[in-house]
C-alpha cells in the first residue's frame, strides 16, 4: 500500500471507532440507594429494596428528551400483571434534558425510603413506568422486601 492509502484507512478506522462510540443508549429506568451529586447519577443501581433502604428512581434517554411531557407512574404487582396505579408524577420537560431523577427527603431526614417514594408499605413487587402521551418510554420491576434485622 502506498502512504496516501495507509493514511486513508487510518482516518477510516479512526472516525469508525469516534462514532461507535457516540451511540446512544436504550431508554430505562435506574432505581437505586446511592445518589452521586458530582455525576448527577444514581449509584448502586439493583432491584431489590428493603421498605427502609434510601431509593431513587432515575429515567435515563440518552439523548435530549423530544417529548414535552414525562410521566412516572408506580403500580402494584409485576410487568406481566400490573395492578393498580399507586401514584404517578408528571412534569414538563425540554431537549436540553436527557435524564430525569425522582428522589425525595425523608421526614426523619435522609433520602426517602422504599416505602416513603414508592407509597407502598408492604412487601411485593411494584413496577415503574415512564411514559409521555401514549407513548411507553422504560419499564422497570422492583422487589420490595421485608426489612432484615
Amino acid at each position: 500500500m502506498n502512504k496516501l492509502a495507509k493514511i486513508a484507512l487510518l482516518l477510516v478506522i479512526a472516525m469508525g471507532a469516534f462514532f461507535s462510540s457516540c451511540s446512544t443508549e436504550d431508554p430505562h429506568i435506574v432505581c437505586g440507594r446511592e445518589w452521586n451529586p458530582a455525576l448527577q447519577l444514581v449509584a448502586d443501581t439493583t432491584s431489590e429494596f428493603e421498605l427502609i433502604n434510601p431509593m431513587i428512581v432515575q429515567f435515563r434517554y440518552g439523548t435530549g428528551f423530544d417529548f414535552p411531557t414525562l410521566k412516572i407512574a408506580f403500580y402494584e404487582g409485576t410487568e406481566k400483571s400490573k395492578g393498580r396505579e399507586i401514584w404517578n408524577y408528571e412534569t414538563k420537560v425540554n431537549q436540553k434534558v436527557s435524564v430525569y431523577t425522582l428522589q425525595g427527603h425523608s421526614k426523619r431526614g435522609g433520602l426517602m425510603t422504599a416505602a416513603e417514594l414508592t407509597r407502598h408499605r408492604a412487601p411485593g413487587p411494584i413496577v415503574i413506568e415512564a411514559t409521555s402521551g401514549d407513548r411507553l418510554l422504560a419499564v422497570k420491576e422492583i422487589m420490595l422486601v421485608k426489612n432484615k434485622p
